[in-house]
């Protein structure tokens, strides 16, 4: 993937606000790499107790396989909403990671037990400040999809889900940011699918959105453009 963008916004309103806009450049190329990605466990070996690292080999493991049929059906046929979503929180995952430096935690579908009609976040990282990152992915075919997600990740807010998925990830950070997400010191990314719009054009209707003060009050907040 290329980093066409990585930005603050809104600045004279807020200083915690990023956009980063990810391009897959070969798309087939990027989905067949995906896949490897999640067949990759060497993130369990990071646990030191053998009960943690079982548990979530056979979770993990079961996800991978499920996840790579997906995935493979796409790069057969053409992107559906489920492959799409798995495809923009990869991507925004590995932008975190490799363009801010920020906490390397593999995407939650490969851990966390799945809770009918409460799926959580989709992906977590921390920034340097020890701020854990709830992340949420959105993929729809003929639009830009971040209203879908500012929308959920309100939603999400005052229902208290993120402190309610606190405890399927409290294995991957330490004390510190858990303390500190549970007191109220948390960030969000907002991932999503964008189509030819121009990047002026999606920053103008993020701010607009109605969502996006009641967001924009956290410690950080990063909006995430996937091209696809």
């Amino acid at each position: 993937m290329k980093i066409l963008q990585c930005q603050k916004i809104d600045v004279e309103n807020y200083n915690n606000i990023l956009f980063i806009r990810i391009d897959p450049e070969d798309l087939a190329v990027t989905l067949k790499d995906i896949i490897v990605s999640f067949s990759d466990m060497s993130w369990i070996a990071r646990f030191d107790k053998p009960y943690i690292r079982d548990s979530f080999m056979i979770r993990a493991d079961a996800s991978a396989q499920y996840l790579a049929e997906k995935m493979q059906k796409s790069i057969d046929d053409k992107i559906i909403k489920d492959s799409g979503e798995y495809l923009v929180s990869e991507l925004a995952r590995q932008a975190l990671v490799y363009k801010l430096n920020y906490l390397d935690v593999p995407l939650a579908e490969l851990f966390k037990e799945k809770v009918s009609g409460n799926p959580g976040f989709d992906f977590y990282s921390a920034n340097s400040n020890n701020i854990i990152i709830f992340g949420e992915a959105k993929y729809n075919s003929k639009q830009n999809a971040y209203g879908a997600g500012m929308e959920q990740v309100d939603r999400f807010i005052r229902e208290g889900q993120d402190i309610s998925d606190l405890n399927d990830i409290d294995n991957f950070f330490d004390e510190k940011s858990l303390e500190l997400a549970s007191v109220g010191e948390k960030a969000y990314a907002i991932a999503f699918a964008s189509k030819v719009t121009t990047s002026e054009k999606i920053i103008e209707g993020i701010i607009s959105n109605q969502y996006y003060k009641n967001i924009a009050m956290h410690k950080e907040v990063i909006y995430l453009a996937v091209n696809v």
